[in-house]
């Protein structure tokens, strides 16, 4: 996930939509979704950054862990010399 201005202007939408059905919802919190909304609309940036970066770490272990259990190629077996001098 990129954090570029669409992914913000997606994200700042979404933040607005939730702090209206909020307001809508929960009229005796009203003065204090005023006051704290403008202070989640700075904080976009970081909290998309950071539950990116989370998500990034949890591939990664996820990786690693898909990449310990790839089955190894099986290791040809060697005929003994007296059995190649039957077959000849």
């Amino acid at each position: 996930m990129k954090c570029d201005m669409k992914a913000m202007l997606k994200a700042g939408l979404g933040l607005a939509v939730l702090i209206a059905g909020a307001y809508a919802a929960l009229p005796a919190a009203r003065e204090w979704i005023t006051a704290v909304s403008p202070f989640l609309f700075f904080l976009i940036c970081p909290l998309m950054m950071f539950f990116m970066m989370k998500g990034m770490q949890s591939c990664h272990s996820d990786n690693e862990s898909k990449k310990s259990k790839v089955p190894q190629a099986p290791i040809p077996t060697v005929a003994a010399v007296g059995d190649r001098n039957k077959e000849l």
